[in-house]
């Protein structure tokens, strides 16, 4: 690898975030994600991409860099580390390694879609770029795990190699080894993630067998030549995750650790279905369920398929099941709404070769068009044949008003699931009040679409919303005499 193997804009952003060793030593750090991110919206609104900075039309712009809440001199120094970087890139490529930005076309579209705004900037690797692509399973779990749960690990990445699923991992020692195990040895792809010593890892022998055949990629937003870093191995997980197409908790401690620490951020953020071992030998495993995870009861060389095990748990949850391979995690299809994101949660620009000029922010990092169903639910009540007449016991309708439990059970446009989500939303309401995002995470479906059904909700009379601090709790019941 030389600097010809990099994108213009890659090398541009290498210079500006990349670590190449000695940096404790400089007058200024690389850039953060979160640094980088804000560079890049300064960018975009200049009409400016990462390769112009290395130009004098670049550098000129730099004089209101402070509008991003950077410093001149800072970029101008990160941008003349040319030597040093050029003597890392020859490092790496005698491990084989590669390095990709958010802004080329082989960077993983899963990343970009679930994490936006906290995409990282770099991603270095080692083997076929085209299998981060893949998807498949990620399994999660303890780096002590017991040689039954490990032996158990091996069995389910075998099963994925034989189904054509792949396996998605963290390359530490425990679950993650064992996974990465079953998978290759049964001939299967596998997707490592790793939290350091990318370089070091690239190059032992086992993993070079792998690498050869094109089975396996190894890859880690990290400097590659990192030693271990407990902040690292947390931040890993959501690149696991994000990876992936679901997800399976092998074993998990009670509240500490990274397994339990990952999986709660996923569930928080709906990333991908997840999967909890049960019965399981973690202390973790039952609350995790407990939280939202999905029971995960599958033996390995059982004649059904893991395929039609996902489908199944989805479909008994309440979601579309028609595709296996398309396994969506809510038990209620999320529909997005209108309203505009907070900047901070606004997505960054990836700065793609085929962005052009006049698109915003929001376009340039949306990956794919929104399915033609997913409407509003205001656009498609306005869509339906009976929308001008409110449904008897609803919002303006002169009948009387009904309790609680009869209104959830009301028969509702059957395209409408908001019918599935009230009556689901009684069970879960009665002896509690519960805040917007404990209700999201509960019925595992986005906050923003739980923010709209809420509010129809309050409006219908079925929930009431409490403040200091806000909670939902049925509505009273009665009528109107």
């Amino acid at each position: 690898m030389n600097n010809h193997d990099l994108s213009e804009d890659t090398e541009a952003v290498l210079l500006l975030c990349g670590r190449f060793g000695g940096e404790k030593q400089d007058p200024f750090q690389p850039l953060s994600a979160r640094e980088y991110g804000e560079l890049a919206k300064w960018l975009l609104g200049r009409s400016l991409r990462p390769s112009d900075l290395v130009n004098s039309a670049g550098r000129e712009a730099l004089s209101d860099v402070h509008q991003s809440r950077l410093e001149r001199k800072r970029i101008e120094f990160l941008l003349g580390r040319g030597t040093a970087m050029a003597l890392a890139l020859e490092r790496w490529t005698r491990g084989g390694l590669w390095v990709i930005s958010r802004g080329d076309a082989e960077f993983p579209k899963r990343l970009r879609r679930h994490l936006k705004h906290a995409t990282p900037p770099l991603l270095y690797g080692a083997g076929d770029k085209t299998l981060l692509d893949l998807g498949g399973l990620a399994i999660i779990g303890s780096r002590d795990a017991t040689e039954s749960a490990l032996e158990y690990t091996r069995a389910i990445a075998a099963r994925c190699a034989k189904e054509g699923m792949a396996v998605v991992s963290g390359g530490a020692r425990g679950v993650d080894a064992a996974a990465m195990q079953g998978a290759t040895e049964a001939g299967g792809s596998c997707i490592g993630v790793l939290a350091s010593d990318l370089l070091k890892t690239s190059v032992n022998r086992q993993n070079r067998v792998g690498l050869q055949e094109g089975r396996l990629v190894l890859v880690s937003p990290f400097f590659p030549e990192a030693g271990f870093n407990a902040g690292n191995a947390m931040g890993r997980n959501r690149y696991i995750y994000t990876l992936a197409d679901q997800a399976l908790v092998i074993d998990s401690a009670l509240r500490s650790g990274g397994t339990w620490e990952g999986a709660i951020e996923n569930l928080k953020h709906g990333w991908v279905p997840m999967y909890v071992r049960s019965p399981g030998e973690g202390a973790g495993n039952a609350a995790l369920i407990a939280e939202g995870g999905l029971p995960f009861d599958y033996i390995p060389h059982s004649s059904g398929s893991l395929a039609e095990f996902f489908g199944r748990v989805v479909s008994e949850e309440g979601a579309p099941s028609d595709d296996l391979g398309e396994v969506q995690q809510s038990l209620l299809t999320p529909v997005p709404t209108v309203e505009a994101a907070p900047d901070d949660e606004r997505p960054e620009p990836a700065f793609e070769p085929e962005v052009r000029q006049d698109q915003t922010s929001a376009e340039i990092s949306s990956e794919e068009p929104a399915p033609v169903s997913a409407l509003p639910l205001e656009a498609a009540a306005a869509t339906h044949p009976d929308a001008g007449e409110p449904a008897p016991g609803q919002a303006g309708s002169n009948d009387e008003v009904q309790p609680a439990q009869s209104r959830a059970s009301m028969t509702l446009d059957p395209f409408d699931m908001y019918g599935d989500f009230s009556a689901k939303l009684v069970t879960l309401l009665t002896g509690a009040a519960l805040s917007e995002e404990e209700i999201a995470l509960r019925l595992f479906i986005e906050k923003s679409q739980a923010k709209v059904w809420l509010k129809r909700a309050c409006e219908a009379g079925l929930v009431e919303k409490q403040k200091k601090p806000v909670r939902y709790v049925l509505g009273r019941q009665g009528s109107l005499c």
